[in-house]
């Protein structure tokens, strides 16, 4: 498996390894250097160190930064962020205006959180703090984000989360996409689709993938893991992938089989599609993205689909 000093990272970014409960690859945030500097997606509290440690190494600090750039606001793209605009109050977080109440007032986004990890909510997540209300910029797709001379258009980018956002930086053709086009580890062509509860719409999701492509970016810059140069091909297997897992959790539920069948058909899936990996790699993955919540964000989506 790639290390982060192996992976080429675009010239006009920087990447950190935020580690993850100590591992590599998981969770990833981006520097974007210049007159205006600025994060995307820092990550949860419980990783705040090791971002700091991250920045440091590469000659920055966070009391440099001006600006938090949100794909969503799950928390282990955004869950720092309040704790961030305690530390720094000078802060600017740019996020897609369905999130931005939750950044204000989280305690719903926690409570839902709370029902998906229960007791491991501190250690995997940390303190998650509110954001004052008048740091928050609401954004609703098609604005500019302008960073000192970097420029980011924003595209609403629905499937994943109902609040989920594309930032593009045109000028470099690198498009910063969050969950939009799964996890995939460096080094690997698999990437795993991220489907947990509640807003999972797999429409939405492949128009959202449509728009992607049309953007016609020279690559991704993916927070589970790192940059992807081969644009198209991603796109469409990624897509191929998330409709085979959207109609694998659809046969299960229609099958009558129990919850536990039903993940047990999807975790079989997963393992035939990663193929003989590395063990090592498939643990990365599978804490990236718990098979247990894909399969629930995708059964939600089905019987949602059945109640309208």
């Amino acid at each position: 498996m790639a290390n982060l000093a192996s992976v080429t990272i675009p010239e006009s970014v920087r990447l950190v390894d935020d580690l993850h409960l100590g591992q590599p690859h998981v969770i990833g945030t981006y520097l974007l250097p210049g007159d205006q500097p600025a994060l995307v997606d820092p990550g949860p509290s419980s990783t705040l160190p090791n971002l700091e440690q991250g920045l440091a190494a590469q000659g920055f600090s966070l009391d440099q930064v001006q600006a938090i750039v949100l794909t969503h606001i799950h928390l282990d793209h955004a869950g720092a962020t309040g704790t961030l605009v305690a530390r720094y109050p000078h802060l600017r977080v740019y996020v897609h205006q369905r999130g931005a109440p939750h950044l204000v007032a989280p305690e719903r986004l926690i409570a839902s959180a709370t029902r998906l990890y229960g007791d491991a909510m501190d250690q995997l997540w940390g303190e998650i703090l509110p954001v004052p209300q008048e740091q928050v910029v609401a954004l609703e797709g098609g604005e500019v984000v302008r960073l000192g001379e970097r420029r980011l258009r924003v595209s609403y980018a629905p499937g994943h989360a109902s609040h989920h956002v594309i930032f593009f930086d045109e000028a470099e053709g690198l498009a910063f996409v969050g969950d939009v086009t799964g996890v995939r580890l460096p080094g690997s062509f698999y990437a795993r689709p991220p489907t947990p509860p509640p807003d999972i719409d797999l429409e939405a999701w492949s128009r959202s993938l449509d728009l992607l492509r049309d953007l016609g970016p020279r690559a991704l810059l993916l927070t589970h893991f790192g940059p992807v140069y081969d644009v198209a091909e991603h796109i469409e297997s990624f897509r191929a992938r998330l409709m085979r897992w959207g109609e694998t959790v659809r046969e299960g539920l229609e099958s009558g089989e129990n919850e536990a069948a039903q993940i047990e058909r999807l975790r079989r899936l997963a393992e035939s599609e990663l193929g003989e990996t590395a063990g090592e790699e498939q643990a990365l993955y599978q804490q990236a993205t718990p098979i247990e919540q894909s399969w629930l964000g995708l059964v939600r989506y089905w019987r949602k689909r059945l109640e309208r």
